[in-house]
């Protein structure tokens, strides 16, 4: 059910990750070992973005055709307490400054190692005890820092620092780790170990539950230790729509990342233009123009697409964001994104793991902090993709990080290719922008007249990570390529 030909493929934010998943995948493993592996692995190579206390989505293809969404996304806490206690902590973005909230009070629910436990359980060739150990190794002996990893935590500092825990991993003497550095995570080591022979249950059941519940007790939290042990990891439908003689397949609700992809990619189904010129950058305005309104109010893209909206979700939307594609010999395929936000500054005790902030977020909780719904899966606009050709065979993995520009990024990677008939490379190099209510953001290449624009205009000579890592895979060109803007790193054997 796909166009793979070759031994595996994989396209990762980390040249580590990637470096994993090849080992697994060349020893015989199959997508769900190399994922398991890998994403293990990005914890400690994607710290700031992937952690045991994360959550996500995985767009998953089975070799006998089946497409299904694994939804392991953060859940509220059954309870909401006042008053909870945040820590106000500023992100200066370079451009802007933004205001988050950490601490206690800012967790919900994670899902990254239940979701380890299901594809270990029912779709994994190898055992846990092994799938584990590239991510030991790496935690013991250590990784150099590459800038990328660098610059990301400097970014967030404030909260890194405002614990022990934090300064113990994240500095050096008296400074922050920085290019060139060797990091280590010791302590996660011997929680992979315990990981590997408890698993589930030792998490969200035994010590690692009843730690959290201790510190959000402790510390002005709403989460219990009745909300880890409830925690399920969900199998959903995913969410298809056409785009130039293709099926996309996306998640569903509760992520809103795939409904506004199409919305966006709705303009330009029938549009022609020349690349870059100033009829491209008018026609991706009015794409932006009309998934705006959907942006702000996510009951309006419900109604639109016919989703099924019920109580299950709230109306929260997560932060930073990491991803990965990988495709094995035996025709399985999987697309997996996930985040911990900016994290929450707690790491969980004898663990090196930091917990999520997806309730510290103000600017995208439309009716304030903590105006989110108790034991409801979150918003999100995480969006791995697959792409089928006419004949229904995959031939695109393809995802993103970078929060609300998540769904626009792939999909202008999407239109470079299909619409312009771009190559994988240069459908993921070409300039980038995104429009919100009050700004212009883009990279260097567009031609237009700064003059004409009422907004705003921020305008960066190279590509810039705010605009994501759209790492792909493109079985019909037979590449792998990852997105440079976050030292993307791919491979097809």
């Amino acid at each position: 059910m796909s166009n793979f030909k070759y031994n595996y493929a994989f396209a990762t934010g980390h040249q580590v990750t990637s470096e994993v998943a090849e080992l697994i995948l060349a020893d015989g493993g199959n997508v769900f070992d190399a994922t398991v592996a890998c994403y293990l692995a990005s914890f400690i190579s994607e710290p700031m973005m992937a952690s045991a206390g994360a959550g996500g989505f995985a767009n998953i293809l089975l070799k006998d055709g089946t497409n299904f969404i694994l939804d392991f996304f953060c859940e509220t806490p059954k309870v909401k307490l006042t008053p909870a206690i945040y820590n106000e902590v500023s992100v200066d973005f370079g451009e802007s400054t933004e205001l988050f909230y950490t601490g206690a009070a800012s967790m919900a629910v994670p899902g990254a190692m239940a979701m380890i436990s299901f594809l270990s359980k029912h779709y994994c060739r190898m055992p846990l005890v092994e799938l584990v150990k590239p991510a030991i190794d790496l935690a013991s002996n250590g990784l150099i820092y590459t800038n990328f990893q660098a610059e990301d935590t400097k970014l967030l500092a404030n909260i890194l620092l405002q614990s022990e825990e934090g300064r113990r991993l994240f500095t050096l003497g008296s400074k922050l780790i920085k290019e060139g550095d060797l990091f280590k995570l010791a302590q996660y080591a011997d929680f992979l170990e315990n990981f590997a022979r408890e698993k589930f249950d030792w998490f969200y059941k035994g010590e690692i539950a009843q730690s959290i519940h201790k510190y959000s007790v402790e510390n002005g939290g709403h989460i219990r230790y009745q909300d880890l042990v409830d925690y399920q990891l969900r199998v959903r439908r995913p969410y298809n729509f056409g785009f130039r003689s293709r099926e996309i397949s996306v998640p569903s609700l509760p992520s809103l990342g795939g409904g506004l992809m199409k919305i966006f990619l709705d303009q330009f189904e029938d549009s022609s233009y020349e690349v870059l010129e100033n009829q491209h950058f008018l026609a991706l305005r009015s794409a932006f123009a009309n998934a705006q309104p959907y942006l702000e109010n996510p009951k309006k893209l419900f109604e639109l697409l016919k989703l099924i909206e019920d109580d299950e979700f709230s109306n929260r939307i997560a932060g930073g964001t990491s991803h990965f594609n990988i495709v094995d010999k035996f025709g399985n395929a999987i697309a997996l994104s996930t985040s911990i936000g900016e994290g929450c500054g707690f790491f969980i005790p004898n663990t090196d793991m930091q917990m999520n902030n997806m309730l510290g977020e103000p600017g995208l909780m439309p009716s304030g902090l903590g105006s989110w719904l108790e034991a409801k899966r979150l918003n999100s606009m995480m969006c791995p993709t697959l792409v089928f050709d006419e004949q229904k065979k995959l031939e695109l993995l393809i995802g993103s990080g970078g929060s609300s520009r998540i769904p626009f990024s792939i999909a202008q990677v999407l239109i470079n290719k299909y619409l312009s008939q771009k190559n994988l490379k240069d459908s993921i190099l070409m300039p980038r922008m995104f429009e919100s209510s009050d700004k212009i953001y883009l990279e260097q290449g567009f031609n237009f007249d700064k003059n004409s624009i009422a907004k705003e205009v921020v305008e960066w000579k190279n590509l810039n990570m705010l605009f994501g890592g759209t790492h792909c895979i493109d079985l019909t060109q037979n590449l792998a390529y990852g997105d440079p803007r976050r030292e993307g790193h791919a491979k097809l054997v």
